[in-house]
């Protein structure tokens, strides 16, 4: 756990230093990397592209009239 935290703080602030700079892409990269070293999960573990995480939908969409 600890090496987790000495990590986390390292890319920290290798995400502020970039910011500073201006350099965008990699202040992105930083920061998915840190939000991944604090354990959180990304984008697309969580979704997948599913409409209504697989649930039956028939009767669940709105329709929209002109």
């Amino acid at each position: 756990m600890a090496n987790d935290k000495d990590f986390a703080v390292l890319v920290g602030r290798a995400f502020l230093k970039e910011i500073q700079v201006g350099h965008r892409d990699n202040a992105i990269a930083f920061g998915r990397a840190f939000l991944l070293s604090l354990g959180m999960r990304g984008p697309e573990e969580t979704h997948n592209g599913r409409l209504l995480n697989d649930k039956a939908h028939e009767n669940r969409m709105a329709t929209a009239e002109n």
